[in-house]
């Protein structure tokens, strides 16, 4: 579908008047389209035109957000005031409902700033492509001065979750309030040996990063650093690590065959690395890290990283020196120095160097002392070659006087100096962990089980970024490669649904998940607009019946719930003719497969270190061959159908009283071969629509189409054969 048609289904009522005319700009440039002179005159009234919508969707995109600002300021005073009053649980219900609309429309902002940017960038394009003359290099000047659609939301979501925080005692049930006993008892649950710990990761398109957030800031408070540069607080600070493995990559196949002590060894460190005194230097084995530990970590300055490197002990002596003057025990300056001399043998005996470096801002969400339910949304993930001289057929030098890393690459993301795609890797994906520690017989909160059936995860198993950076950047040298790489060509197409802040009524789909029926969610706010219902509404964030894709658009591969189209009506009921054939060979297969089997194959004892491969489920995709190869079956039965009912006419005229009876039964056959092919085909085309898994196959029909057939043959060989006096039997 064209965007102008995608914009409009898009876009959200209430602000109809504020996006971008994308109609009216496309009208001026139809002159240009139709191969017309497009004079100096139309190109002034387009540039016009273009620059009062860029004005219109900046002036508005600047009033909301100083709209959202001053709720927030009235909301958090109203907060502070009914605070005093721990009882007036329902005055803090309506409080907290208010706060999730302007979690609601900051997400819908932030859909209305991508929509209108798109839309820019697309009408110069179509602009630049059918006119002599080129406005996008002066327009994208005038766009940066007009930036809605680079508005930095990390102060907006800082005030949201201090917000979100202060009501989470009271309010409605969406907040997860661990048990009394974990705080009354904190030691006693960290020594718990009974809890257990699970981590789950996950992919995220960057679209729904902001909605993620702002999901999960209803339930957990962002952890908030402070930049001690710009003297300001962030919510996503620029992490870098740099791994390290040798000329064979020895770490990376021991960690994608998940070979037991597996060990990886990386210099990890926040903002920038020159000069920085707090990189750390970790060691992490695959058993540590199953359970959430980290214990072979120590701190270092980046001057001594270089000579820590190459085997100089200056940094052992000094840092044990300091333990000594600061007096530390001796059985913790024992134990320090062996961790550091430990890892640094085994550098130098693996002859271990930089090949990696990642990059990203994660945003972590946890409750301060709360250890059970923690989460961290990684963006602007990329990955960075590090390598210098360390393969014999590689000469290429990126670590210029023996530095421990490439100075061309700091925390300038997108990294605009790196050119060549050989030497870095942006990561498509945001991704997205989530460890609960539990116990025994605790289940996961059910948010969390919401948000993670709600479509805008795709889970990821074990994923790693030193395996997926070195299997992308080395993919040449690796003789293995992870599994979800096949994932990465996956686009999510639909615009999941987030669980509303609302109780809904829900269905369980066929693959489990999911499926919210409440076709709208009421849209208030602080004026009387909000009062009414919505039943078109574009935030994912709220129930909606139709699915949305990329941008927020909808998709209109399905038809809208509250109005079915003539096709789906027409097809239900040829339907229900094609399977009123199989109704009992379905009962007969239903029967056959609800008994139990009496044969059991015998259990499969695995070699150690091989497990069974978890299930992975992944967006079905629907190719056009299958469309297509329903419509060759459906041509099929209707060049079968067309036969029969030609040659049955055929015989009707033109033949005896024989075969005036024969052509009737084949006519007969031939218009329900006819109904039946419709019917399947319909069937099957909504079936390919919804993506349902099935059935695809037809047993019961085909087969009496078949003897349907066989039977008037032998009808019109047995009246042929026997009949005496043909005139008798002319109608």
């Amino acid at each position: 579908m064209k965007f102008g048609s995608l914009l409009k289904d898009a876009i959200y009522p209430e602000w109809s008047n504020h996006y971008i005319d994308y109609d009216g700009l496309k009208k001026k440039l139809r002159k240009a389209e139709k191969e017309r002179p497009f004079t100096e005159k139309d190109e002034t009234e387009f540039v016009e035109l273009l620059d009062n919508n860029l004005e219109k969707v900046y002036a508005f995109h600047q009033e909301k957000i100083e709209e959202i600002k001053k709720r927030i300021d009235i909301w958090d005073e109203k907060i502070n005031t009914q605070l005093l009053n721990n009882n007036n649980v329902d005055e803090m219900s309506h409080i907290q409902e208010n706060i999730n609309f302007i979690a609601d429309d900051i997400n819908r902002l932030a859909r209305f700033s991508r929509l209108n940017y798109t839309g820019f960038l697309k009408i110069v394009k179509k602009h630049d492509r059918h006119t002599e003359y080129v406005l996008r290099p002066m327009f994208m000047v005038r766009l940066n001065q007009c930036p809605f659609w680079n508005e930095d939301n990390n102060l907006l979501l800082i005030r949201l979750s201090e917000l979100f925080s202060k009501v989470r005692d009271g309010g409605m049930t969406m907040s997860f309030k661990p048990s009394q006993t974990f705080y009354l008892d904190q030691d006693r649950v960290n020594n718990d040996k009974g809890r257990r710990l699970i981590v789950k990761r996950f992919f995220v398109q960057t679209e729904n990063v902001l909605e993620l957030k702002t999901y999960v800031l209803r339930h957990l408070p962002v952890l908030v650093y402070r930049d001690n540069a710009k003297q300001e607080d962030d919510i996503d600070p620029p992490i870098s690590s740099v791994y390290l493995d040798n000329a064979d990559l020895d770490s990376y196949n021991s960690r994608v065959e998940g070979a037991e002590g597996s060990q990886i060894i990386r210099l990890r460190w926040y903002g920038h690395a020159k000069g920085n005194n707090a990189i750390a230097f970790e060691r992490r084995t695959l058993t540590e890290e199953n359970r959430g530990e980290l214990k072979d970590r120590f701190t270092i300055k980046d001057k001594y990283v270089s000579g820590f490197l190459r085997g100089d002990h200056t940094f052992i002596e000094k840092s044990v020196k300091k333990m000594k003057s600061n007096n530390k025990s001796p059985e913790d300056i024992e134990k320090y120095e062996k961790l550091v001399k430990d890892i640094q043998e085994t550098i130098m005996e693996k002859k271990m160097a930089p090949v990696l470096r990642t990059y990203y801002r994660r945003t972590a969400f946890q409750i301060p002392g709360d250890r059970s339910v923690r989460m961290a949304l990684d963006t602007d993930l990329c990955f960075i070659r590090e390598d210098s001289l360390l393969f014999p057929n590689d000469p290429t030098v990126r670590r210029e006087n023996g530095s421990w890393r490439r100075t061309d690459a700091d925390i300038n993301f997108p990294f605009d100096n790196l050119k060549n795609d050989t030497e870095i890797n942006r990561y498509p994906f945001a991704t997205f962990e989530i460890k609960l520690e539990l116990g025994q017989n605790e289940k996961e909160p059910e948010w969390i089980v919401d948000l993670e059936e709600s479509g805008i995860l795709e889970e990821a198993f074990d994923f790693s970024k030193f395996v997926h950076g070195i299997a992308v950047m080395f993919d040449t040298r690796v003789p293995l490669l992870p599994y979800w790489l096949a994932q990465m060509d996956n686009d999510l197409q639909q615009l999941p649904v987030l669980p509303s802040n609302t109780p809904s009524v829900g269905q369980k789909t066929h693959k489990g998940k999911r499926k919210v029926t409440n076709g709208s969610e009421s849209m208030r706010s602080d004026t009387n607009t909000r009062d009414r219902r919505v039943n078109n509404e574009r935030s994912s964030l709220l129930s909606n019946s139709k699915p949305i894709s990329y941008m927020g658009t909808h998709d209109d591969n399905s038809p809208p719930a509250d109005k079915p189209s003539e096709e789906i009506l027409a097809s239900r009921f040829i339907n229900s003719i094609s399977t009123s054939f199989d109704k009992l060979i379905h009962k007969n297969n239903s029967r056959n497969s609800s008994k139990p089997s009496s044969v059991y194959s015998a259990p499969v004892i695995l070699p150690p270190g091989v497990k069974i491969p978890k299930k992975v489920i992944t967006p079905l995709r629907v190719e056009p061959k299958v469309f297509f190869a329903n419509e060759r079956t459906y041509f099929s039965w209707m060049s079968l159908g067309t036969l029969l009912s030609t040659f049955s006419l055929a015989l009707f005229n033109a033949g005896d009283a024989v075969g005036k009876v024969s052509g009737v039964v084949y006519t007969l056959v031939s218009i329900t071969t006819l109904l039946y092919g419709m019917g399947l085909y319909y069937r099957r085309r909504e079936l390919i629509h919804n993506r349902a898994a099935g059935p695809y196959d037809e047993l019961i029909g085909p087969t009496v189409i078949c003897f349907a057939l066989m039977l008037a043959v032998a009808l019109n060989a047995y009246l042929k054969f026997t009949s005496k006096s043909p005139s008798l039997l002319y109608l």
